[in-house]
């Protein structure tokens, strides 16, 4: 079954094209990697599927509901999204975390929440300006599946980060996906990464679909020269 369904999307920033007659299924519960070199339209795509933005032509279908049709907080509360640098609240780790179910009257276990993203329990009093970047990052995620998503969003959620925490934020997600049964939608440019992220993938160059499919497939069996030469960090 499909989480999304973009047809003939296309999409328009700052009056220039960013995403052009874009077709993509993702399937329910799997990692898909947004694959691409910067520029390519990635965090184009992902902002729409949560109505950051709105394509400007095409559809998007969420759940075989045009997405337009959702309540965006409705939407919203369903498709969580953390981004490439983690936009904390002012306030403590604790602050940060009930933020989301407060807004939605929704009781969560705030120790368990702090245990399910990898996060001692003694930080919950922690000024959040004062965490690593790895640990603002854990703290993004913990707000964006607060509220009980069936999809997160991620747009290069390791970016910047040191190989260790890049590491414990990859496997943070896997757990959570398995855990929670969550369908991920994951931004990177680096094909090491959506190697060990993804079960499916789609390449974007200059705002258009290259290439998509199962992981082993797009890696193994890449059908446009394209995918081939950004496989071999070759393409420019």
């Amino acid at each position: 079954m499909n989480a999304f369904k973009l047809e003939q999307v296309g999409a328009v920033k700052s009056g220039k094209p960013v995403l052009e007659s874009l077709d993509w299924c993702i399937e329910d519960g799997r990692i898909s990697t947004i694959l691409g070199p910067s520029g390519s339209g990635k965090t184009s795509l992902l902002r729409l599927l949560n109505r950051l933005d709105d394509p400007a032509s095409g559809q998007v279908i969420y759940k075989d509901k045009p997405i337009s049709s959702w309540d965006v907080c409705v939407l919203r509360r369903e498709v969580g999204m953390a981004f490439q640098r983690p936009e904390l609240f002012e306030g403590t780790v604790e602050d940060n975390l009930r933020f989301g179910p407060a807004l939605h009257d929704i009781h969560i276990d705030i120790e368990e929440m702090m245990a399910l993203v990898g996060l001692d329990r003694g930080m919950l009093k922690q000024e959040a300006r004062c965490l690593s970047g790895g640990e603002a990052q854990k703290v993004s995620i913990g707000r964006a599946i607060s509220v009980g998503p069936k999809v997160l969003l991620l747009d290069e959620p390791t970016s910047g980060l040191d190989p260790t925490a890049c590491l414990q934020i990859e496997q943070l997600v896997k757990r959570l996906v398995k855990t929670l049964g969550l369908t991920c939608i994951f931004v990177t440019h680096f094909i090491e990464q959506a190697k060990r992220m993804g079960d499916a993938a789609i390449l974007l160059i200059d705002g258009r679909k290259v290439e998509e499919g199962p992981m082993s497939e797009f890696l193994n069996h890449p059908q446009d020269p394209r995918t081939l030469q950004f496989i071999r960090g070759e393409l420019k």
